[in-house]
């Protein structure tokens, strides 16, 4: 088990280095604003696409030759991005790797959940939470310790990556199964949890939009990789620390209260950044704390909603669809804010999440008058998540089990 965490690490370390280190490389090779908006785009169509097809791959040839297989992808495409600087290699680098990444959490998570056992299995599965966010925190972090340009942060990243595959060689137990992925039928997911489906979406496009061209507003701000970093490694610390005490609060509320509550403050902080023009200091990295903690906690927010709804012995398939929803949003959002940052600057970032949030809390509160809350007794108890491109559907089946040991 604990060869399955520091494989989350060090996979979390590389994938949060790329995240910071592609959008910022692309713009200092001379790429096009649209054109760094479709890294982000596809990085998040070929995680979905792993989501889809991986599984039959695991199933075939087993966990280890896949994992095996797919970090070495992962890492070779890594170097080649810096081998082959052009945006036609860069962009099928960048889907290449988000469907690997798929790969390589599918394993860990379907992995984990098979070998611990029900007395520690919500234990481990914080762990694995902790593992992920900070292992994010690390590789933002990493970022500044060399030129965005420079040969070792991609080394850094294929490395961490490469090194991720010894644990999960080491590792030992009888083979886990991966849950298949879920059909999509939105129309029915609609009609079951319309805040839950649309707060799935615009968490995606608001989200695919922060992790794509919020590194190139703070280098913008900053000019330093220093502020780079920092600036979104405190956005994912805000992240990962508030989905405990946010959630909680949803377990006792009207969880699109608490929908519509987050989705206001992440509209507030994302306005302070058009109206504070100042170079990045404290200030702008404590509000981008506060716009992580509020934006980041959307997507399990409305999945718990949905579950809340949902038939209980659903709740993979329901889950694994609104994984299909968010990756769909993640895909788009980069697209549609590269057009408005091309138009009115990268500070539009910010304009755009601010309105993909307000709309969603308008939409959140008219639902409250319209329709009554599930009973408290009968909602699920909400569990964290992490980032789109860190979860897969096996997640979601760790999540079932501990749901069922909690309530049985």
């Amino acid at each position: 088990m604990h060869y399955l965490l520091l494989a989350t690490v060090l996979l979390s370390v590389g994938s949060g280095l790329l995240t910071v280190l592609i959008p910022i490389g692309g713009e200092q090779a001379g790429f096009s604003v649209p054109i760094i908006g479709g890294l982000g785009t596809l990085y998040y169509v070929g995680f979905i696409a792993g989501c889809l097809l991986l599984p039959a791959l695991i199933s075939r040839v087993g966990h280890i030759r896949s994992f095996a297989a797919v970090a070495a992808m992962a890492a070779s495409g890594t170097l080649v991005f810096v081998l082959a600087v052009t945006p036609l290699t860069w962009l099928v680098l960048r889907a290449l790797v988000g469907f690997c990444f798929a790969g390589l959490f599918m394993v860990v998570e379907s992995w984990l959940n098979d070998q611990v056992g029900s007395e520690t299995r919500g234990r481990v599965f914080g762990l694995y939470m902790v593992a992920g966010w900070f292992g994010i925190v690390g590789g933002n972090l990493l970022f500044s310790v060399d030129s965005p340009t420079a040969f070792s942060l991609f080394a850094l990243a294929s490395i961490a990556i490469s090194v991720s595959l010894v644990p999960i060689a080491l590792t030992t137990g009888a083979i886990p199964t991966v849950p298949a992925p879920a059909g999509v039928h939105f129309v029915k997911l609609y009609r079951t949890a319309p805040v839950g489906l649309v707060g799935c979406l615009a968490a995606g496009l608001a989200n695919g939009a922060f992790w794509t061209f919020a590194p190139v507003f703070a280098q913008a701000q900053s000019g330093s990789s220093l502020g780079v970093s920092l600036f979104m490694a405190f956005a994912v610390l805000g992240g990962a620390l508030s989905q405990w005490p946010i959630g909680t609060l949803s377990d006792h509320l009207d969880r699109r209260w608490v929908i519509a509550g987050v989705s206001l403050v992440s509209a507030a902080a994302a306005s302070l950044f058009l109206l504070y023009r100042e170079p990045l200091n404290a200030v702008l990295i404590g509000v981008g704390a506060v716009w992580g903690s509020a934006a980041l906690t959307v997507y399990p927010l409305c999945t718990a909603h949905v579950n809340d709804r949902a038939n209980p012995t659903n709740f993979v398939k329901v889950s694994s669809r609104l994984l299909m929803a968010f990756g769909i949003g993640a895909a788009v959002g980069p697209l549609l804010a590269g057009v408005l940052i091309a138009k009115a600057g990268i500070a539009a970032l910010f304009l755009f999440t601010a309105v993909i949030h307000t709309v969603l809390a308008v939409f959140a509160l008219i639902r409250v008058r319209i329709l009554e809350p599930v009973a408290e007794e009968e909602r699920a108890t909400f569990a964290p998540l992490p980032p789109i491109g860190h979860g897969t559907q096996p997640i979601f089946e760790l999540q079932e089990n501990i749901q069922a040991e909690r309530d049985p």
